[in-house]
């Protein structure tokens, strides 16, 4: 989910890009929030989610997606 972010999304379409129920992203939304990885910003009456900057270093330090991000 925090691929999905790189560009800010609402729950919502975080749910389309995903294939998730809109209450699943927010369960999961709400644990990265806790874990410092996503904040929120209101845009008009959509409240925004975005990578923080800690966030930001897990993925530069984790490769692309497709890759798995493991040791090799």
């Amino acid at each position: 989910m925090l691929h999905e972010l790189a560009v800010p999304a609402a729950t919502t379409e975080l749910a389309r890009r995903c294939g998730l129920t809109p209450g699943t992203v927010f369960h999961h939304l709400t644990a990265l929030r806790d874990a410092g990885l996503v904040g929120t910003h209101r845009a008009g009456r959509f409240l925004l989610y975005a990578r923080t900057s800690s966030a930001e270093a897990l993925i530069a330090g984790a490769g692309p997606p497709d890759e798995g991000g493991g040791a090799e």
